[in-house]
């Protein structure tokens, strides 16, 4: 069967850990080729690689001589790609069986630009057979979406691929779209909050269409696993805080009118009004019940 038309592109800053950890998988997919960005860490990655793709004709690590961000590394991945789809990837999800082709074919079949599939998000210990055996709770198409806090349901099933403003970010996209509408590279550079979300709010409002796949799943690594060392967070809990509030009202600025328009939203009387109730009526009482064990949305 020949390769996929879809560059993998990973970008990964000081998590060599996690690439030992979550390439396996993505070598794993029919893709054409897959390209790692190093995004400037300070002991290059390309021994890492080496390690675990071998000789593998696929791999290429394209090394940044700066640290750009996520959203810069993905941008520079994306212009260096040779196939006409881009499958976006963090270094710290692992890419179900078949996630790639699935999303490539529900793509064609619903006539759409991009897609993305289902996140779960493992549990210490947890192995992705676990998660997916047991995260089966069911939602219909419109419950995927919070559009007043810009919240989508990871983990729910939906019966079938639903047009969508704003999906998972492990998205698959047609190069020629991610060339015209890129990541924002200067909103979200510290702490990442709402960088894909962005892109794919201005994919949408551009004209692209974008499906959310049920069929298609991959795992986000648990924060154990993942660590402190190297990504965004870099371990500085409060700045991260105030990142996501500030990153939340630059998007909500930059896309005010679309989402209050054509794409059906509520992004509040003001952004920073609507930025600040997503923070103190949203995420902080998300993070309470988590922390007391009463489940996260």
């Amino acid at each position: 069967m020949s390769p996929l038309p879809i560059t993998i592109v990973l970008p990964s800053y000081a998590r060599p850990h996690l690439l030992a950890r979550t390439l396996p998988a993505a070598l794993a997919q029919e893709v054409a080729e897959l390209l790692i960005v190093d995004d400037g860490s300070p002991e290059p990655l390309a021994p890492t690689v080496a390690a675990i793709a071998g000789a593998d004709p696929r791999v290429q690590v394209v090394r940044l001589a700066a640290n750009r961000g996520s959203s810069g590394a993905r941008n520079a991945g994306i212009a260096a790609a040779r196939q006409p789809f881009v499958l976006c990837v963090d270094d710290d999800a692992l890419l179900g069986t078949g996630y790639a082709r699935t999303l490539h074919d529900h793509l064609l079949a619903a006539g759409a630009d991009a897609a993305a599939g289902r996140r779960l998000w493992l549990a210490d210990g947890e192995t992705a057979t676990q998660a997916l055996a047991t995260r089966r709770r069911r939602v219909s198409g419109d419950a995927l979406l919070d559009r007043r806090n810009f919240w989508f349901d990871d983990e729910a099933l939906a019966d079938a691929d639903t047009p969508v403003p704003f999906a998972t970010a492990i998205m698959l996209a047609r190069r020629d779209w991610l060339l015209r509408v890129p990541y924002d590279e200067t909103r979200y550079r510290h702490g990442g909050f709402r960088e894909e979300t962005d892109v794919q709010v201005a994919l949408v409002a551009a004209g692209a269409r974008l499906i959310a796949c049920p069929h298609a799943a991959c795992f986000n690594l648990s924060k154990r696993e993942m660590g402190r060392a190297g990504g965004q967070r870099r371990g500085r809990v409060l700045r991260y805080e105030w990142d996501v509030l500030r990153n939340d009202a630059r998007f909500r600025a930059k896309h005010f009118a679309a989402l209050k328009g054509p794409l059906g939203c509520a992004p509040g009387a003001t952004p920073w009004l609507g930025a600040l109730h997503h923070y103190f009526g949203f995420r902080l009482p998300s993070k309470l019940r988590h922390l007391l064990g009463r489940g996260d949305r």
